[in-house]
């Protein structure tokens, strides 16, 4: 399923629900995967995520694929 936009990207990494972590802001943070984005936001260079942070109460936008570990 590629478009013409996406240059020939990978599968995603992660799923809907899964736990992972990213940094912030100096800060490792610990949250679930609310929202994949294929493609990315901007350019369509990279898959993001939306991560929801519990202690927080937040929900993280467009964070970089590359920036996620479990």
């Amino acid at each position: 399923m590629f478009s013409k936009n996406n240059h020939n990207l990978p599968p995603m990494k992660y799923f809907k629900g899964q736990e992972v972590k990213f940094d912030f802001n100096g800060e490792t943070l610990q949250g679930i995967i609310e929202i994949l984005d294929f493609g990315g936001w901007f350019e369509g260079d990279f898959h993001s995520y939306d991560v929801y942070v519990a202690t927080t109460d937040t929900l993280y936008k467009h964070v970089h694929e590359a920036d996620i570990y479990l």
